[in-house]
């Protein structure tokens, strides 16, 4: 019913609202055990999605409407609440799937969030927004700044098994970090301590963390998501710019299966990497441990670049389980770049006296993007053969009119194959823009038989169009289309303000703008130059 009701306010509210884009997606995927699609529309101030779908062989559907309103946001339905503490130092990718009603805002210098509803036991899929309402809960999660390099923070949910997690974060200078957190999880005690430094001669992660056997940050299924457990450090030592020493630990708790129950593992590691006339030479070794098992193994690596357009690479690869033979793998792998947007792979295994021999690339151009790469995993669940050899793909096809055909390859924690297929189709509608105010405020208004255009196109440092680029002229919200260009028709000739949009751009990267004017002129369509704007990644904490 409250998927519904959400449905009947998306068609009563959105076609009304200026600056539309509409956006389709759906596909299958087995890494989630989930087919299903989403339709989803956005503007200045609102995204709003409806999806329905299989996951685990049950039929789930939900749907969000979320909307800005000044300094809070406001939403409705489905969410993905990510819960994140000040002690996730190797892992800050934790969240849970909730259904209700919430806001996040910042008041008197506290950044709150607050959401009412239920917590949801059915793991979702990046497909479509569809989970079901289990268990009845309340959140709310708050970071204070207190001081200039010292933040609190406080982790509640309210259901039938609570979870109260506070921290302390102190960070007295960018390259330093430390942090205590403390509380129950489902219940379940936990209490954490971690230490972040990085520096250029050397990086050093540390936590200790004491969990419950069964510990949860909330009692939801997530079966694809590890939590880190009991002392886990990494020591990168860089003493010159050829060599690279690094160890480690890592404890996890594990989930079995698709089951909340959770088992103990670990890995330990040391590696050296060193660079040689030209070559990089690459030794690890590794001890696991998972249910009551264990795994000594050896890697050893060498690259380099025998032409300018080729790379080769040759990987030893020991496994010598406590409950199986010992294995040996010989890999050999050669690329080479053909064009700059094409490149070819070979690669030559030898395991167990067979050969094998296999063939993978890249292609990159607007229409399409290609590419089919070997990859070597190390799964610790895997005891008795823990290095998995996949071939990973990933392709793109940018169809006609916004529609885009994805299907991708991954390798899940358990060590098994899995994929995923989606399509997305965006169209863009332009609503109706009136400014505010009178006197010498612009007029821009959607007319099909205004002969005025503003155009232009939106690129990189490369020439290569940005396809779903966002920019707002005036107050009217607009997108680049497959090309990177944009049009916008209006009855008369006026000059408008310019803005780029550049946290808003759906492909969901970050970027800054290069160049751009501050204004666009129309101008009669047999006279439009076009506006041409470049701009480019962005280098921050997600790339």
């Amino acid at each position: 019913m409250r998927s519904y009701c959400l449905l009947l306010l998306m068609t009563i509210f959105l076609p009304n609202l200026p600056a539309q884009v509409f956006e389709v997606n759906g596909g299958s995927s087995s890494l989630y055990q989930a087919q299903g699609g989403t339709l989803s529309a956005r503007g200045p101030s609102y995204d709003a999605s409806l999806g329905a779908g299989i996951v685990a062989g049950k039929f789930v559907g939900g749907a969000k409407l979320t909307k800005v309103i000044g300094r809070s946001t406001y939403f409705a339905g489905d969410d993905y609440i990510p819960f994140i503490l000040p002690t996730d130092t190797f892992d800050s990718s934790h969240y849970l799937v909730a259904v209700g009603a919430g806001v996040k805002s910042n008041w008197g210098g506290t950044d709150v969030f607050a959401f009412g509803g239920a917590t949801s036991n059915s793991f979702d899929s990046p497909l479509f927004e569809g989970v079901r309402a289990e268990s009845p809960a309340g959140i709310l999660f708050l970071r204070k700044q207190i001081g200039a390099h010292l933040a609190a923070t406080s982790n509640m949910v309210f259901s039938k098994q609570t979870t109260a997690i506070e921290g302390l974060e102190w960070r007295p200078e960018k390259f330093l970090k430390a942090a205590l957190t403390g509380g129950v999880g489902a219940n379940q005690p936990y209490g954490a301590a971690s230490f972040d430094l990085t520096c250029p001669k050397i990086d050093v992660k540390a936590a200790y963390i004491s969990a419950g056997s069964q510990f949860h940050r909330v009692a939801v299924a997530a079966p694809l998501m590890s939590e880190p457990d009991r002392e886990n450090v990494l020591v990168t030592f860089r003493p010159s710019s050829f060599m690279t020493l690094s160890a480690g630990r890592n404890n996890f708790l594990s989930p079995v299966g698709n089951t909340p129950t959770e088992v103990r593992s670990s890995v330990d590691n040391v590696s050296a990497g060193l660079q040689v006339a030209g070559t990089g030479l690459t030794g690890s070794l590794y001890h696991s441990a998972f249910q009551g098992n264990s795994n000594d193994a050896t890697v050893f690596s060498a690259e380099r670049n025998l032409l300018p357009r080729m790379h080769a690479s040759a990987t030893f690869l020991e496994s010598r389980p406590n409950n199986a033979p010992r294995t040996k793998a010989f890999v050999s792998n050669i690329t080479e770049r053909v064009t700059p947007r094409l490149n070819v792979t070979q690669l030559i295994s030898r395991s167990q006296g067979q050969t094998t021999v296999s063939f993978g690339g890249g292609f990159l151009s607007n229409p399409m993007t290609v590419s089919a790469e070997y990859q070597t995993f190390y799964v610790p669940e895997r005891n008795s053969a823990p290095f998995e050899q996949a071939l990973i793909v990933d392709v793109q096809l940018h169809l006609f009119h916004g529609v885009t055909l994805h299907g991708a390859s991954f390798v899940a924690p358990d060590g098994g194959l899995r994929y995923t297929a989606d399509t997305q189709v965006v169209t863009v509608r332009q609503g109706k823009f009136v400014p505010q105010g009178v006197g010498g405020e612009n007029n821009l208004l959607r007319a099909s038989i205004g002969n005025m255009l503003l155009q232009g196109t939106i690129m990189d440092r490369d020439k290569h169009p940005v396809a779903g680029a966002a920019l707002m002229i005036d107050g009217l919200l607009v997108y680049t289309d497959d090309e990177g260009r944009f049009s916008v028709r209006e009855r008369k000739a006026h000059t408008h303000q310019l803005k780029i949009l550049v946290d808003q751009f759906l492909d969901g990267g970050a970027y800054r703008v290069v160049s751009a004017p501050a204004t666009i002129s129309s101008t009669s369509e047999d006279r439009a130059p076009g506006t041409v704007i470049i701009v480019e990644h962005a280098a921050g904490p997600g790339k």
